[in-house]
């Protein structure tokens, strides 16, 4: 059976990949359009190969590489053509990269070969002339609602200590400067004080986005896109969140209980900062939205090891999402719960536990509070190879 990859994750450590930097406008744009849109960390192998010990097939470069394990890499320019495609990176050195195939070619690979991180296979409608500011689109035609950028360095993006960026659900679009707003979020547009981490998880409908920013060095949630709504004809089911604060002088610089520069990301039962585009009744005017869980933010609930069994147990039932306190508007895509916490998790990749034969899942850690003087919690994602 041929195999299919919708769910893809990304960090600063890839091959290639975007970095946030401090001071400069447009650097988490060209991040998103790389993760979204274009892919990245292209490079031409010298061989391509079938290795027929592993059944894998086996790329090497002389010079190097920093493509991940468990990663999504696209290979064009093959003949035979069995090479081509997305494939799920298995095994790693230096200088060779081992990624799986559906069908044993019957020779190596020839022709003017490149390798690159996948997209999520997203589109760009409108951008500007300079690429700052930018207008997504999840693919398909799931709704209405497209996802506006503005990295770019207008008036109040920068402070003292913030930088910040625009990031609007819109629709009814003309340009990228004519449209109609849904809602004017406000995302960091930098990873200032920070050791300039990130992750970025989604498929072809929504993402999660965790920059670490601020000298508490917590990588905050951010997301946008569409959520499995429970409602026929809906157009507007997209779920998108924001800082709790636009002030570019917010002290990114300290950490304290009274700085408060992160986001409720993994909250349960808490609507503040988080909206869909529009209720269920499809009337203009976002809807504030709550993530529905067990505990304040899902890891708190069990200690580590569970003292019964000595488990880790993960709930991978799709989280519900309530619109206006009492409302059941659909459930959150890709999102799986750890219900204990241990950053020793943190980036990774979990496959075939007892009780999730088939399912991988990318553990990362993110913020439940706004709060800078709070840790983190772990949050996990469904990455699996889907067999079709």
């Amino acid at each position: 059976m041929a195999k299919t990859y919708p769910a893809k994750w990304f960090n600063e450590s890839m091959q290639g990949a975007s970095q946030t930097g401090d001071n400069d406008a447009g650097t988490m744009i060209a991040l998103l359009k790389a993760c979204l849109v274009d892919g990245f960390g292209a490079l031409a192998p010298e061989t391509i190969v079938f290795d027929s010990e592993t059944a894998w097939a086996k790329a090497s470069f002389s010079a190097g590489h920093s493509y991940l394990k468990h990663s999504i890499i696209s290979c064009s320019g093959s003949i035979p053509t069995e090479y081509n495609g997305e494939h799920r990176v298995m095994q790693v050195t230096t200088n060779d990269m081992w990624f799986e195939l559906d069908s044993e070619p019957a020779t190596g690979a020839t022709g003017s070969l490149e390798i690159k991180i996948a997209p999520l296979g997203w589109e760009i409608t409108h951008q500007n002339t300079e690429q700052n500011i930018i207008i997504f689109k999840p693919a398909g035609n799931l709704g209405n609602v497209s996802l506006r950028v503005d990295n770019s360095p207008y008036s109040g993006w920068s402070g003292t200590y913030a930088r910040l960026m625009k990031v609007e659900t819109v629709e009814n679009v003309t340009d990228v400067n004519t449209y109609e707003l849904i809602k004017e979020h406000i995302w960091p547009a930098s990873g200032k004080y920070s050791d300039h981490k990130w992750d970025l998880v989604g498929d072809s409908r929504i993402i999660f986005f965790m920059p670490e920013y601020g000298t508490a060095k917590n990588q905050a949630g951010f997301y946008a896109g569409y959520i499995d709504t429970i409602r026929p004809g809906d157009n507007y089911h997209f779920w998108s969140n924001s800082l709790g604060s636009t002030a570019i002088n917010d002290r990114w610089d300290r950490v304290s209980s009274s700085d408060n520069y992160y986001t409720t990301f993994l909250a349960n039962n808490v609507d503040s900062l988080s909206f869909i585009a529009r209720g269920y009744h499809q009337v203009e005017g976002t809807v504030d939205a709550k993530k529905m869980g067990f505990g304040v933010c899902n890891s708190d609930v069990l200690s580590l090891p569970n003292k019964a069994d000595n488990g880790f147990y993960i709930n991978a039932e799709p989280a519900m999402l309530l619109e206006t306190q009492d409302t059941f508007r659909g459930t959150i895509p890709l999102m799986v719960a750890p219900l204990s916490n241990n950053f020793a998790y943190h980036r990774r990749v979990l496959q075939e536990l007892p009780n999730f034969p088939g399912k991988m899942f990318h553990l990362l850690q993110s913020t439940y509070s706004t709060n800078a003087s709070l840790p983190s919690s772990l949050v996990g994602f469904d990455v699996s190879t889907v067999e079709v």
